[in-house]
């Protein structure tokens, strides 16, 4: 009896065990019109099959006609192991009334978003366009992506295929390398890769990631928008 009860004791320990730490994570400061206005995290994990999961969570306070709305979500990417081919994309609302959402997913060669909007379910489906890539309204750890996509080699600006989730169909979209340079902050510098951002026929924008490819600011000034590394402006909000 004795032993039953040890061996329950270490399942019900084991059960309740944390899960491993993520192998990364970070958080972004999220300003509009100079006014801090939310925050986006993300981490990253591999799965039992060794994909790579990115999931991140967003707090945002819009103003929108002089009324302030909350706008929460979180996203989930999964990567193809040891690659940047995305298996799957999902979006998931958090707030308002209706939870709505969208799952993508990239199999054989076929690209399926399934959108679900005040109740309503409709799906869309089409061939994976050459070099695409997933870059979504509001989600900002992604230009990681295009750091790592982007060939130094030929530099240049180079032009990818951008699947866009909420209307479900792919826009160009290119980046540019434009220098490397030396960011300054509170406690020094930090050395960044500057980039510019073209949604072709839409807006522009600019940003930096360190030397590993992970986003350090992001600024689209037909937005009034700048996201940075929160760590960085520890005394702007």
């Amino acid at each position: 009896m004795t032993s039953l009860i040890l061996a329950f004791l270490i399942a019900a320990g084991a059960w309740h065990q944390a899960e491993p730490a993520p192998l990364y994570t970070q958080t972004y400061a999220i300003y509009i019109r100079n006014a801090f206005a939310g925050t986006e995290t993300v981490s990253e994990r591999l799965d039992k099959d060794g994909n790579r999961v990115v999931t991140s969570q967003h707090e945002m306070l819009v103003i929108d006609s002089n009324e302030t709305n909350r706008l929460a979500f979180e996203t989930t990417t999964v990567f193809v192991k040891d690659t940047v081919a995305p298996m799957s994309y999902s979006y998931k609302y958090l707030s308002g009334s209706t939870k709505d959402y969208y799952d993508v997913t990239i199999k054989a060669g076929r690209i399926t978003r399934v959108l679900s909007r005040g109740g309503k379910i409709s799906e869309t489906a089409a061939a994976v366009p050459a070099g695409m890539v997933i870059l979504d309204v509001n989600v900002y750890h992604q230009y990681d992506l295009l750091s790592r996509l982007y060939d130094f080699k030929k530099r240049g600006r180079q032009i990818f295929n951008n699947f866009i989730p909420p209307i479900g169909t792919d826009m160009p979209l290119a980046i540019t390398w434009l220098e490397d340079s030396k960011l300054a902050w509170a406690q020094g510098t930090i050395p960044v890769r500057n980039f510019k951002v073209e949604f072709v026929g839409v807006r522009t924008g600019n940003f930096s990631t360190d030397m590993k490819g992970r986003l350090v600011r992001l600024i689209m000034r037909e937005q009034d928008l700048e996201v940075v590394r929160k760590d960085l402006v520890p005394d702007k909000n």
